[in-house]
């Protein structure tokens, strides 16, 4: 039992990994094929530029974004 117990204690003390950031993506009933245009987080926004991918777009809102609190995670809004 002593080595369940140091598992667990060491289980504890483990930084959580980072998980994300998560992309969510909206569109219409009737949307074939739609790309991103626009990304928000929050009270940020990032509008696509002419001859930006949706890619690039991601990219930058991503090292942009204010980053999460730590353990948070990172959720994008993507129209």
């Amino acid at each position: 039992m002593q080595s369940l117990e140091k598992r667990i204690a060491a289980l504890e003390q483990a930084k959580p990994a980072t998980i994300g950031p998560f992309y969510i993506h909206f569109v219409g009933m009737d949307a074939k094929d739609c790309e991103t245009e626009r990304i928000t987080k929050g009270d940020q926004a990032w509008q696509r530029q002419p001859g930006e991918t949706e890619q690039e777009l991601r990219e930058r809102a991503k090292r942009e974004a204010i980053p999460p609190q730590e353990g948070g995670i990172a959720i994008f809004m993507c129209w």
